[in-house]
């Protein structure tokens, strides 16, 4: 027998992931980023090792660029960062771009593009539960890479992006097509 209601729900549920799913490829602000406007200051609490996506190489779920964290000129950027990776240390260190032959095995505070703009200990990484708070300025426009200090890591696809906008107004968050479902 027919069940209306079932129906109705269930035609409701996938307009829902529908409507979800084309949402995720434009530009959104993800949970883990807090905006404060009228100060220039956005809040980041990235996570090393959010789940087990590349092998647990990533940041908050993503890795090898495939997210962009958009930023204005100028504004300040509250980087909160956490390692919950149990099996290895991790770092982030805001670097230049990197063409894929010229990653370096290892990045640490002579990589750095920003100033300040690094965990601690960026060469070896900081161990599993440890947290940092890094503030820096967003000053120069351009594009960087969020980047595991590491030994390896970068190579092995831990790295995304940070592009610093002189026309964007607010912060917020792209996708490379299909990345949409990795957090």
């Amino acid at each position: 027998m027919w069940n209306y209601a079932r129906a109705a729900g269930l035609a409701a549920s996938l307009l829902a992931f529908v409507g979800t799913a084309a949402a995720s490829s434009e530009n959104f602000v993800p949970s883990w980023m807090k905006i404060q406007a009228p100060a220039r200051l956005v809040r980041l609490d990235i996570i090393a090792g959010w789940n087990a996506n590349n092998g647990a190489l990533n940041y908050n779920g993503y890795f090898s660029g495939d997210m962009t964290v958009v930023v204005p000129v100028a504004w300040t950027i509250d980087l909160v960062f956490k390692n919950t990776d149990a099996m290895l240390p991790h770092s982030l260190v805001v670097t230049r771009p990197f063409k894929s032959d010229e990653m370096p095995d290892l990045a640490g505070v002579d990589q750095v593009a920003i100033p300040r703009a690094y965990t601690n200990d960026p060469d070896k990484g900081i161990p599993s539960t440890k947290t940092d708070t890094v503030r820096f300025i967003a000053k120069d426009a351009g594009e960087f890479y969020f980047f595991c200090g590491a030994p390896g890591h970068g190579h092995g696809g831990m790295w995304t992006r940070l592009k610093v906008d002189p026309a964007a107004e607010a912060p917020y968050v792209m996708l490379a097509e299909g990345a949409e479902g990795r957090q």
